[in-house]
């Protein structure tokens, strides 16, 4: 059997990696240029800062860590601007060569036109398209990890290698919290019992439960505060969040194309004809089924498992007759939210069918007469762009790097250098459509930028009604507010010392009114801030913030330095073999 490990070195390990590095840029295009990109969950910060947001103290269930401190860590090293654009190109590069080392697993003498298919369908798909259009680069990131991950528990269950096989993957998946981490350690525990039971291994069981344990430590930064606190998540939430249709094939065929995403604002033009998303999800479940047949011994029956459960639950959160299930599901049972998003449980699904359209071009380059190769190969690299050609350049524009205005940057540094004391946002939602952003919908900036406790409306507004938010003191003022109370006052009563308005947002603030409330202490066009006489806080960690970020970094250290160890000890092994006497 022809060798799994890829060798740069040679054409097949040289031409995937360049393909993957090309795509990317052609992908991400405006969004590499100066600047950062703002747009729906990607607030990018231009000044990277340890804020209470970053560090999730000021949320009873922080959703944006560890990944907002890995981004605050590698700014600070490189400057916002390129660590955003290294993350972006390494999560498109490292999917799109997850998925031909994947396939190299399945079929390992898979040739180049295999591997290049692989490397061009694992991003170029509705699910990616779809996710990065809101800025939601974390899932991506799980979907960028799963290949690798998935690769490493087939190896552990073969018996090849330990399940340190699966432990960087997991690693990085828990950098992007918890979306990346459920999509990554769910599929790699579903392999591992899969093959424990089959094979009856305890081995195998022993590596499924070490994984299960490293998945809840670098879970422990956001899962130890939101179970302590056990925030009310709203009923609406897993009906709201629910796979909806992005094409006229349905919900299902939807998903089997790889989109269905609950967010219709993302969903790609030319998914609205007919022959395009049927294509798509005749292909990508073409590609299913190639993957999991030319999977040597009983390595298609385990990566059919986590197809299977995830599978399950996605049809769960569609189907009427399990509404009241998935509803239990998700607001019941402890840390069920994480599932209310559901669409993103497609992501094996995705990586599998890339690699299997690997399969169909390998197959059509061997066995199809000379004539028919080259138009066969160069049909199937080419269908995943022609069925997601928004994607090319920053997905229409939708990513493009801008420049935050240097007169809202001082005011931050200002409003940084006064005494201590809470901030409410102004204007009161989360969203903006700043105008030197092209008016594009993001969430705001504030909490990322401003190094204090930022009460601002966490709720979300959708066509299908209001997604309530989790902060006690957030919904006491939007009650205030709705009975009619001037917003700064409300605020003010919630013992915030300043109020702060985001200038040019797309929404109205009253500065006339704000002005008379306190005393003005930052007066920026961006930026207008108001000391309205509040209480003098400092932020503070709880208890169960402190506990679930010591957690967290031991387990990710642990990580590490089992590694450094690994290779110590072979190091050391092989001296002494080699060694004379």
């Amino acid at each position: 059997m022809t060798s799994r490990r890829w060798d740069p070195r040679s054409p097949r390990g040289v031409v995937p990696v360049v393909l993957a590095v090309l795509q990317a840029v052609l992908v991400l295009g405006p969004g590499l240029g100066r600047g950062v990109v703002i747009t729906h969950d990607m607030p990018w910060s231009p000044d990277p800062r340890w804020t209470p947001f970053v560090l999730g103290l000021d949320t009873p269930a922080p959703r944006a860590v560890p990944s907002d401190a890995v981004a605050v860590l590698l700014g600070k090293a490189v400057g916002a601007s390129m660590a955003q654009h290294l993350v972006l190109l390494t999560i498109l590069v490292t999917l799109a060569l997850g998925a031909a080392a994947l396939l190299a697993e399945l079929v390992p003498d898979v040739g180049m036109a295999g591997r290049c298919a692989t490397v061009v369908a694992a991003v170029w798909n509705p699910f990616v398209s779809e996710r990065l259009a809101v800025g939601q680069w974390v899932v991506v990131l799980g979907l960028a990890v799963l290949p690798w991950a998935l690769r490493g528990a087939l190896r552990v269950v073969r018996g090849t290698s330990t399940v340190y096989a699966v432990a960087p993957a997991l690693l990085f998946a828990g950098l992007g919290g918890v979306n990346a981490l459920l999509v990554v350690s769910g599929a790699v525990l579903t392999v591992l019992l899969a093959g424990a039971v089959r094979a009856r291994s305890w081995p195998v069981a022993r590596a499924a439960g070490v994984s299960l344990l490293l998945t809840a430590g670098l879970a422990g930064a956001w899962a130890v505060p939101a179970l302590t606190a056990r925030p009310v998540a709203d009923a609406l939430g897993a009906r709201a969040f629910a796979p909806v249709a992005d094409s006229p094939v349905g919900v299902i065929g939807s998903l089997l194309g790889g989109g269905g995403f609950w967010n219709t604002g993302t969903h790609p033009e030319p998914r609205s004809h007919v022959l395009i998303a049927l294509t798509a999800a005749l292909l990508m479940t073409a590609g299913v089924a190639l993957a999991l047949v030319a999977a040597p011994g009983r390595d298609g029956l385990l990566l059919a498992a986590p197809l299977a459960v995830f599978g399950v639950l996605v049809l769960l959160s569609v189907s009427g007759p399990a509404e009241q299930l998935w509803d239990t599901l998700v607001h019941r049972v402890p840390g069920g939210g994480a599932l209310r998003d559901s669409q993103k449980l497609i992501a094996p699904w995705v990586v599998v069918g890339a690699a299997g359209l690997g399969v169909l071009a390998d197959r059509a380059a061997r066995r199809l007469p000379a004539g028919l190769r080259g138009p066969a190969v160069a049909l199937l690299l080419g269908l995943p762009l022609v069925l997601s050609p928004q994607l090319a350049w920053g997905i229409g524009g939708r990513l493009d790097a801008v420049t935050v205005p240097s007169d809202y940057r001082q005011g931050v540094d200002e409003l940084a250098a006064l005494p201590p004391g809470d901030v409410g946002l102004l204007p009161w939602s989360q969203y903006r459509r700043y105008g030197w952003n092209d008016s594009r919908v993001s969430l705001t900036l504030a909490p990322r930028t401003v190094d204090r406790v930022v009460l601002y409306d966490d709720s979300l507004p959708l066509r299908s009604g209001t997604i309530a938010g989790e902060s006690a003191r957030a919904a006491e003022v939007s009650k205030s507010i709705g009975a009619g109370t001037p917003p700064d006052r409300a605020l003010a009563a919630e013992g915030v010392r300043y109020v702060a308005a985001e200038l040019g947002s797309g929404l109205d603030v009253d500065t006339g009114a704000l002005r008379s409330s306190g005393r003005v202490v930052v007066d920026r066009p961006s930026l207008l801030v108001v000391d309205v006489g509040g209480p003098a806080r400092s932020p503070s960690a709880s208890g169960a913030g402190v506990l679930g970020w010591g957690v967290t970094l031991l387990t990710a250290l642990g990580i590490i330095g089992w590694r450094g160890a690994r290779r110590t000890d072979r190091k050391l092994l092989t001296g002494l073999l080699r060694s004379r006497p």
